[in-house]
């Protein structure tokens, strides 16, 4: 998504020979915006969905309050970028009225940039909150309560945007008059250059520093998961084999006792069937582990496929001074920039509906159980022997979204 260049006032900037042609660009740039767009209206959408279904259940908990927040930075970056692509857009087309549609695309871009950051730093606190779950889980239960995420996530939110007014109130709006065309354009001018110190401090802070720091949280808190999905595997199968080996015991004497009896009444015999279903369910047992282990490797995997491409952009753009408004790399600087607003919002978006997810170790919230008729029988068929005690309190505390949202489908189920 295009904008203009910035200029000092009443002089316009001669652009020099592109590395980009500029009969490419508008090709390029146009696509891309297609492309944004495509993404962009459907997620708008789905996160106001998500929005309502949230403020239907109300907050209640520390999971339900990062996730509404996500929603609602999630629907506010998909607009903006969302303005941006038809403000771009129209102004290639030369829609009539658009002549300076593509100086108003940095407004947007700006305030797309801070909501995408905000929603960045969600996703790595649901991340940590997740890891923290499996490691120490009593612990983290009554650390993430409502209010301390909520303090947490205002705390966050005011840091990113803090951060990122220096880089907005570094350039203003003026009218430029075209005496060509007998009128006037809106450009973008430097309001001091004081605040390109403050710009560099956004693009290292936040753009880069966090970047890193959001891998190495979201790395740390998968290996958490790991090892502690890995001890549960481990002890549900010292546990079961020490089961089936007393089991075995008890079948040797059961058969000795019983050799002159008929075979047929004991194949029929009750325990015989239990102590199949039971080995049955141990085999299935350690798949329970892998599915929460897969997903958090997915997620990260994610985090890094969709973040990494901007971290590379930002680091070029620090180190080579051409690749910037107004040098020979103007039109490659834009066309590059808007293929990373293609890919880094989708992170948000992809993670909304993956994380709240409930693999079969994952049980419910027990505050949400006990408000239906599922959750309460659900409850009666919950053995607490059945799951180790980290893979329960990672449950409780983290994944009740997935039954909210099946309560608010069902309107028999009462909240």
């Amino acid at each position: 998504m295009a904008t203009n260049n910035s200029i000092e006032v009443g002089i316009q900037v001669a652009f020099p020979k592109q590395i980009l042609s500029s009969e490419l660009y508008p090709y390029l740039n146009s696509f891309l915006c297609i492309l944004t767009l495509m993404f962009s209206m459907p997620a708008i959408c789905f996160n106001a969905v998500n929005v309502f279904i949230f403020c239907k259940i109300g907050v209640t908990d520390s999971i339900t309050v990062c996730f509404l927040h996500l929603a609602v930075c999630d629907f506010c970056t998909m607009v903006a970028q969302s303005v941006g692509a038809y403000f771009t857009l129209f102004f290639i087309l030369n829609v009539p009225g658009s002549e300076n549609f593509s100086t108003y695309t940095f407004a947007t871009a700006t305030t797309y940039s801070l909501f995408l950051d905000v929603a960045s730093a969600t996703i790595t606190y649901i991340a940590l909150q997740r890891g923290l779950c499996v490691a120490w889980p009593f612990l983290a239960r009554h650390a993430f309560t409502r209010n301390r995420s909520l303090l947490v996530l205002i705390t966050i939110t005011v840091i990113l945007v803090g951060s990122g007014m220096p880089r907005a109130v570094n350039y203003r709006f003026t009218e430029i008059p075209d005496p060509t065309s007998n009128s006037s354009q809106i450009m973008i001018v430097h309001f001091s250059d004081i605040y390109d110190h403050l710009d560099a401090f956004y693009l290292i802070f936040v753009k880069i520093f966090m970047g890193f720091t959001q891998y190495i949280i979201m790395s740390v808190c998968a290996v958490a998961i790991f090892i502690g999905m890995t001890s549960s595997m481990r002890l549900k199968s010292t546990s079961s084999s020490a089961g089936s080996d007393s089991q075995a015991n008890q079948e040797s004497v059961e058969k000795s006792e019983n050799a002159e009896g008929n075979d047929k009444k004991t194949d029929e015999n009750p325990k015989v069937i239990n102590s199949e279903t039971k080995k049955e369910k141990d085999k299935k047992a350690p798949q329970k582990e892998l599915l929460v282990i897969k997903q958090a490797l997915t997620v990260v995997l994610l985090q890094i496929f969709c973040t990494t491409p901007g971290i590379i952009v930002f680091l070029y753009s620090m180190f080579e001074p051409r690749f910037q408004i107004g040098t020979e790399y103007h039109n490659l600087f834009f066309v590059v920039f808007a293929s990373v607003d293609v890919i880094s919002p989708k992170i948000e978006n992809i993670e909304f509906f993956y994380l709240p997810k409930t693999p079969p170790i994952i049980t419910t919230s027990p505050v949400i159980w006990s408000h239906s008729e599922k959750g309460q029988k659900a409850r009666s068929d919950f053995s607490p022997n059945e799951y180790c005690h980290s893979s329960q309190e990672f449950s409780q505390l983290i994944n009740g979204f997935a039954l909210q949202c099946e309560i608010l489908r069902k309107p028999q189920m009462k909240l």
